[in-house]
């Protein structure tokens, strides 16, 4: 009868070990890294709820949040800046903790990525919002450039982790100002943004192309002297990501 109970007793924790463990398992490590997008800056130069935010936000509703932060991103960042983070392992402070990039990208189980927007634009001339045509031919033939430095930020990135990343493309800025700026930058955005998904298809990683969903919704950018998308804007981007991550079964 003693040993019974041992039995017993031994069997109880180890359900109750493979119940933690299974339910452990399902929790998601999610890091948003690039640029202000990937941080959150809203259309008046403060950083605040972007579309990791609202991604984190669906994931905790679902109960399957481990750790999530945008910490390493920040607004100005060119891709180049992101791979010199990620080679110094540049640190944050979080919770009075330290976190290196490395660590967490080794961790992540899903990672977001916006980046080159500011490369793109100093190119073409976009970053004042009064956009120079002549910049146009400029900024083409940059694209090659910012291609292979994407390229090799997400080999960098895929040399820590072989999860889930996903890229989010590029969005007219300027198309609330000018439908002829539409019209002129189309092309340029059209190359840049299937560039993007071509290196995204070659290392593995899920893209999203939000070019159409700005155009046709140009209220998700409302400030006429910025770049960066309202509220909603963010919102309908992480709609895209989580719909990867339902049909992923990610969750």
């Amino acid at each position: 009868m003693k040993y019974k109970k041992y039995i017993f007793l031994i069997l109880v924790i180890i359900g109750i070990f493979w119940i933690y463990k299974l339910n452990s398992n399902n929790k998601i490590y999610y890091i948003s890294l690039g640029d202000s997008l990937a941080a959150g800056q809203n259309p008046y130069g403060e950083i605040g709820y972007g579309y990791s935010d609202y991604v984190n936000k669906y994931l905790k509703s679902q109960n399957l949040v481990e750790f999530y932060s945008k910490d390493f991103a920040a607004s100005g960042d060119r891709i180049i800046d992101l791979i010199n983070k990620i080679e110094k392992n540049e640190k944050v402070e979080l919770h009075d903790k330290e976190l290196r990039i490395q660590t967490a990208i080794e961790k992540a189980d899903v990672i977001t990525l916006s980046i080159g927007a500011n490369d793109l634009f100093e190119h073409a001339g976009l970053n004042d919002m009064n956009y120079n045509l002549e910049k146009l031919s400029e900024a083409e033939k940059y694209l090659d450039e910012i291609s292979e430095n994407l390229d090799k930020l997400i080999k960098l990135i895929r040399k820590y982790n072989n999860k889930k990343v996903i890229l989010v493309g590029y969005y007219n800025p300027l198309s609330p100002l000018s439908s002829k700026y539409t019209r002129e930058l189309e092309p340029l955005f059209m190359k840049v943004n299937e560039e993007y998904e071509k290196v995204a298809t070659k290392n593995n990683c899920d893209y999203i192309d939000v070019y159409e969903i700005f155009k046709e919704n140009p209220e998700y950018l409302p400030n006429p002297t910025d770049i960066h998308p309202s509220n909603s804007g963010y919102e309908v981007i992480s709609a895209q990501i989580i719909d990867i991550l339902k049909k992923s079964n990610t969750n």
